[in-house]
């Protein structure tokens, strides 16, 4: 009989049969609960840190410079000459001479004259006297102003004007010399130049970068506790 059936069947029998301690008869056995811890050990296992990688070095090309001489010799060679223009001025009649009627205006001057603004006479006012408002007829003055006025000196006329001719100028293009071809003599040239170059050409390298792990230490459970009964002496336990 395994462990767990013995515990149960042991637990009901003593549901069973437990009485009171006076009605108890003299016990046949006894049995004490008893447990056992759990039990645990310790394992080692690889734990990977980094799976590993691979990657591309890209090395740049080493670049360098010459010098490059470029040379013409002397000689002579043909040159179209484009053909020759300027610009000239020359005056043109813009109105001819003419008489012409113009009217002068009339003259005038200002001249300042008194004027009559307001008559005498009477006029009820509001005055205020020993402080009191009262109705006073008052008596008025006549009104005098200067008022500015524009006479005519001397009336408008008409006259006749001799107006002079009116000339312009515009700018008119004429040929100086027409297109050619000339013979023209040049001088040796040269002409440096810096050219660049490849010393060494870029370098692709591929580096591989292992995996790495490391080893590690845990504990793992062995056996787990458990619980159970024992038997034990009569004489010692059960009185």
């Amino acid at each position: 009989m395994s462990s767990k059936g013995f515990t149960a069947g042991l637990a009901a029998a003593m549901l069973a049969t437990s009485v009171p301690p006076g009605l108890a008869g003299q016990p046949v056995a006894c049995f004490e609960r008893t447990r056992t811890p759990p039990v645990y050990g310790s394992v080692t296992e690889n734990v990977l840190l980094h799976p590993g990688s691979r990657r591309v070095e890209i090395v740049p090309p080493i670049k360098g410079t010459r010098n490059v001489v470029y040379g013409v010799p002397e000689g002579y060679s043909n040159r179209l000459a484009p053909a020759e223009y300027a610009d000239v001025g020359e005056p043109y009649l813009v109105r001819p001479e003419h008489w012409e009627t113009r009217t002068i205006p009339a003259e005038t001057r200002t001249v300042w004259r008194k004027v009559k603004v307001a008559e005498p006479g009477y006029a009820w006012e509001w005055r205020v006297i020993d402080g009191r408002r009262v109705l006073c007829k008052v008596k008025r003055k006549a009104v005098y102003r200067q008022v500015a006025e524009t006479v005519v000196v001397a009336p408008p006329r008409s006259v006749r004007v001799k107006v002079a001719a009116e000339w312009g100028s515009r700018r008119r293009t004429v040929l100086v010399a027409p297109e050619r071809i000339e013979r023209v003599w040049h001088p040796a040239e040269y002409a440096y130049d810096i050219e660049e170059v490849t010393l060494q050409p870029e370098i692709d390298t591929v580096i591989d970068q292992p995996p790495s792990s490391v080893r590690v230490h845990r504990e793992v459970l062995v056996s787990p506790g458990r619980t159970g009964w024992r038997p034990v002496p009569v004489p010692s336990r059960c009185r």
